[in-house]
């Protein structure tokens, strides 16, 4: 869990910072709140953050101050740092110390939201470069070890520190013999079943050897890395050897092919773009994941080159957002065939879109994801939540076809959801999620639990133990929470005044309701206004 600390001398910044966000969903938890420099220093020493969001301004220390004492107690740490208009070339200055991030006030969920994902993809890479840092303190001695080390945390991780290295230092370090020219990733993937799979490896190592012996006397330097069902090559070569070197690879397509069909399994050979500086290198390695992913529009058995001009679009986002929308109410309702029917229309449409693989794998993924999201914002517990995401995403990637593709994910959801359907703890949760959407359609109502109990046919006093044991809060409490949220929505809109929004609602006394949503937001309801609207 990343570690995150607050520093404002406003104390309804501080709160408005905490509750914008679901820090559990980013795998973050807040671990202090400061409202000056000195008392954030402290926090530092004794709770050992990874991120401090800080005020620019603040009493003892300033933010520049307390950054600077900060990173000697720990140079790792990252800030996101917080400042009104006037202080922006201020904030600029920030940026010396190794600031990563700046929020302009009045802060918003997403520009919070964009600043943490920064910083949380910051540190990761800030973590992977400390273990390869260990990975090659122990293999040192062993060159090859080194060489497939550097390639593999380039290509998996997309790592970016060598950028500041020069190509003569990537060699001495590195023990490669890259030289000025064309750099290139190519991808070669071998499908088929689980079962059919176990007969890859012998095959991978052949098509490996093949490279090993045919690449060096064509290139400056070549190496290749083998994970999983993949292999991928990085290669370095004059402009005049490329066709040669191209030839090499058609020449591993087809004598591989008719082997492979023996067993199951089919190839595939992905090419990236050619880049004339390694420090270029990502755009070939994402292009040749792009065009090893285009298989599933384009077919097996071929070499593919991704080709930015011939790619695709980028599917329409407000028609996902409604595909989205059908998607989780039949989830919530747990209605299988509903569920079956809106993945296979969407299966259908997509056929007629202009949209690369790649594309269409992450319109997948995120369906993906939002059924996982529905059930956890349900409190729809999934002992095995992890190892099922961690599958699919799996399954995902081994699709080598949109048929494939689009039955695996409606197998996957179908099989999880009769999981729970085996639970008994989970036998109410079909009325609570049909309770859930009467208060959310009825909430400017004067709604009662008899109201519910009759709709759904329990008796109150059973429903209300029942509603409490289910979603961890009583039926008072979830209105509650609905209603606020709908007024945060409706106080953005200018024209509304308070009382209107109060009575839209469901509630009639406007203390009252500011009571609640000041309980529930930190804020008064016209502060709210102001600083969102």
């Amino acid at each position: 869990m990343i570690r995150v600390i607050i520093a404002d001398d406003e104390t309804r910044i501080c709160k408005l910072i905490i509750n914008l966000i679901n820090w559990d969903e980013l795998g973050m938890q807040i671990v202090g709140v400061a409202d000056n420099g000195i008392d954030a220093l402290s926090l530092v020493e004794r709770e050992n953050p990874d991120i401090v969001i800080t005020d620019i301004r603040m009493p003892g220390y300033d933010g520049l101050e307390m950054i600077e004492k900060a990173k000697n107690i720990n140079e790792k740490l990252e800030f996101i740092i917080i400042s009104g208009y006037e202080e922006f070339a201020y904030a600029q200055k920030a940026m010396e110390y190794g600031v990563k991030d700046y929020l302009c006030k009045p802060i918003n969920k997403n520009s919070l939201l964009k600043a943490l994902r920064r910083v949380n993809d910051s540190l990761k890479i800030k973590n992977r470069q400390s273990s390869l840092e260990k990975e090659y303190q122990t293999i040192k001695k062993d060159i090859r070890k080194i060489r497939a080390s550097f390639v593999k945390n380039l290509i998996l991780f997309k790592a970016d520190g060598f950028k500041e290295c020069s190509c003569e230092e990537i060699n001495q370090n590195h023990y490669f013999h890259f030289r000025e020219g064309i750099f290139r990733v190519v991808s070669i993937k071998i499908d088929g079943s689980s079962k059919a799979n176990q007969n890859s490896d012998e095959i991978i190592a052949k098509m490996a050897g093949t490279m090993q012996t045919s690449l060096p006397e064509l290139t400056y330097d070549a190496e290749i890395i083998h994970t999983n069902s993949n292999l991928y090559v990085l290669i370095n070569y004059g402009p005049d050897e490329k066709e040669k070197i191209e030839s090499v690879f058609t020449k591993i397509l087809n004598e591989s092919k008719d082997r492979l069909t023996t067993f199951g399994l089919m190839i595939t050979i992905g090419y990236g773009e050619e880049v004339e500086d390694l420090k270029k290198i990502t755009a070939s390695i994402e292009s040749a994941k792009r065009a090893i992913d285009d298989r599933i529009l384009k077919g097996t058995g071929q070499i593919i080159t991704f080709s930015k001009t011939k790619s695709g679009g980028i599917y329409n986002e407000d028609r996902f957002y409604e595909l989205t929308k059908k998607f989780i109410k039949a989830v919530e309702l747990v209605d299988t065939e509903e569920i079956k029917k809106i993945i296979n229309t969407f299966k259908e449409e997509l056929r007629h879109e202009s949209i690369c693989g790649s594309e269409l794998k992450r319109l997948v993924r995120e369906i993906g994801n939002t059924y996982y999201l529905t059930m956890r914002n349900n409190k729809i517990k999934i002992h095995d939540a992890f190892e099922e995401q961690t599958q699919l995403e799996k399954t995902i990637d081994n699709s080598y076809s949109m048929e494939l593709l689009f039955q695996e994910l409606v197998k996957h959801i179908t099989l999880s959801l009769s999981k729970l359907a085996e639970d008994k703890t989970q036998k109410n949760l079909g009325q609570i999620r049909q309770a859930k959407i009467y208060i959310e359609e009825n909430y400017m109502k004067n709604i009662t639990l008899e109201d519910l109990g009759s709709y759904l046919g329990f008796n109150s006093s059973y429903f209300s133990s029942l509603f409490k044991k289910e979603t961890g809060v009583s039926f008072v409490e979830y209105l509650s929470k609905i209603r606020i949220e709908k007024a945060k929505e409706l106080l953005k809109e200018p024209g509304l005044r308070i009382q209107d929004v109060c009575l839209m609602v469901g509630y009639n006394d406007v203390k009252y309701f500011t009571k609640l949503f000041i309980r529930h937001t930190g804020l008064k309801p016209n502060e709210f206004r102001k600083i969102f609207a």
